[in-house]
Parts: C-alpha cells; sequence; structure tokens
C-alpha cells in the first residue's frame, strides 16, 4: 500500500508508517521531511493559489499503482491543492483520510479553507472518485485517548490514528477464522474508523458520523481465550445484534486469532450520507 501524506498534518501521521516494510511513504509539503520520497511544493498565500499553481507531480507520482491512502488536514492553506494532486493518482485505489481539527477554534479563513475541502472530498467519494473518505476528529480523539499533554497531544493522536488504520489493514489482509459476510455497499464510502470495548461494551468512534448503514467489528482475540472461553461466542454474536439498532445498520463481524495477551476490537462505520461539519 503506498501512503501520502499532504501539508504538516497529513506528513506526521504518514511519517508513522515508515516502520512498517509493507507501505512506500509519500511526502508533500511547503517544509522539508527527511524521506527521499518528498516533494517540496512552493508556499503560498492562498488556497486558490495552490490549487491554481500546483506543481507536475506526474513523476513524483510514476511508482504510485494499486491501493493508495491519502491524508490531510482540511484547515491548512495547503489542503488547496489536492483536487489538483488527487488527478495525479486517480488511476489507483484511492481512499482519502481527513482529519478535522477542533473548528471553534479557527480563524475564519481556516474555517471556510475546512469546510471547503471537508465537502468537496464527500461528494468525490459519493460519485465513486474515491474508494472511501476516512474522518476523523481531533475533538473526539482527544476526548478518547488518556494522558495527553501539551508536548504529547498531536504525537498520541497520531499514533492512535495510525496503529488503528495499519491493524484494520493487516486485519483486511487475512482470513479471519469466524465471521459473517461484510462487502459494503456501494454507495456508502463515507467512514469513520474506532475502537471497540468489548468487555465493557463500549464504542469509540473516532468521527461522529451520521446516518450509519453500515457496521463491521474486528476482533482480535488470543489463541488461549479462543481455546478455552466457551461464552466468547455467545458474548460476540450478541454484541453484534445489538448494533444493528433494530435492523436499521447492516452489521457484520471478524474473528482474527493474535498472539497478544489481551483481547481488543476495531469498528468500521459508513454511511452515504453527507456529514456536517459542526
Amino acid at each position: 500500500m503506498n501512503i501520502i501524506g499532504l501539508g504538516q498534518c497529513g506528513c506526521n501521521i504518514a511519517k508513522c508508517f515508515e516502520q512498517y516494510s509493507q507501505y512506500d511513504v509519500y511526502f508533500i509539503n511547503t517544509e522539508k521531511v527527511d524521506s527521499k520520497n518528498f516533494f517540496l511544493i512552493p508556499k503560498q498565500e492562498t488556497h486558490e493559489n495552490y490549487e491554481t499553481n500546483c506543481p507536475d507531480l506526474s513523476k513524483f507520482f510514476n511508482k504510485v499503482k494499486g491501493e493508495v491512502l491519502f491524508f490531510l488536514g482540511g484547515s491548512g492553506t495547503i489542503s488547496g491543492s489536492v483536487l489538483r494532486i488527487l488527478e495525479y493518482i486517480k488511476n489507483s485505489q484511492l481512499a482519502v483520510v481527513f482529519v478535522m481539527p477542533d473548528i471553534e477554534l479557527l480563524s475564519k479563513t481556516a474555517y471556510l479553507q475546512n469546510r471547503a475541502v471537508f465537502f468537496i472530498l464527500q461528494e468525490y467519494a459519493r460519485s465513486g472518485l474515491l474508494e472511501k473518505l476516512i474522518l476523523l476528529d481531533n475533538v473526539v480523539l482527544e476526548e478518547t485517548i488518556s494522558d495527553l499533554t501539551i508536548l504529547t497531544r498531536y504525537k498520541k493522536m497520531n499514533e492512535t490514528i495510525h496503529s488503528t488504520i495499519h491493524m484494520l489493514n493487516v486485519f483486511d489482509n487475512q482470513e479471519p477464522i469466524l465471521g459473517t459476510s461484510s462487502k459494503r455497499s456501494d454507495i456508502a464510502r463515507i467512514c469513520a474508523i474506532g475502537q471497540f470495548d468489548m468487555e465493557e461494551n463500549l464504542e469509540n468512534l473516532f468521527f461522529s458520523l451520521d446516518n450509519v448503514s453500515e457496521k463491521c467489528y474486528y476482533y482480535a482475540i488470543p489463541q488461549k481465550r479462543l481455546e478455552e472461553d466457551t461464552k466468547l461466542l455467545k458474548m460476540i454474536t450478541a454484541q453484534v445484534k445489538e448494533k444493528t439498532d433494530n435492523g436499521k445498520i447492516r452489521v457484520s463481524y471478524k474473528v482474527y486469532p493474535t498472539d497478544y495477551d489481551k483481547s481488543f476490537c476495531y469498528v468500521t462505520a459508513y454511511s452515504s450520507q453527507v456529514q456536517k461539519s459542526s
């Protein structure tokens, strides 16, 4: 899989994926990133100028094929170049990860930039130009992650984002030992991801997604528990049935054996409807 980070926010998250051999990581920013796969975009004054003056990236992306995960934050001025950049990789299996900032703290210009990119990318997803659009909300992440400090805030948030996405990628490339059909509807392309505490039956999506139509739960269970816990299957099936919301949501699940000491679970949720920014 190819990982592409745009701007400071996107590059910081993309950098986390360099530790895994499964990814080729690319960076696009106005400030130097320590990587051979780095493209320096000249600074521009406005959102519109980044789009108008976007450089030719065809050579930079000449080896990018197959699956692509593209990370960006919406409020940065450099996000104005995103549509021009996506044109160069439009023939890939393209998914975009959009990070929503705390919009109450944005300047008027940053607010409008974020809003424009947020809604345009949703329309790209709904029209099929993107495989999916994964939405993340910094405010929700801050509420989910414990022990954040001023200095560790973004580092821990980026680690949570990348580790969740990485594990979902790992599971999607493995056969579960148990599960139900999870083929996603072609029109449900707006996505939220998160973690699910199966012992407490508590779910934390990293974006508050409206009008959810589909969910999938990824249960990662230690081998020993799979062999010995006689109540595990009943617990999983009861949880999955509960999440259907009386048949309003199509819910599937997958169970994977792991070598970890503890069980953990991830969740993906999908909607076909345009989400609100505030």
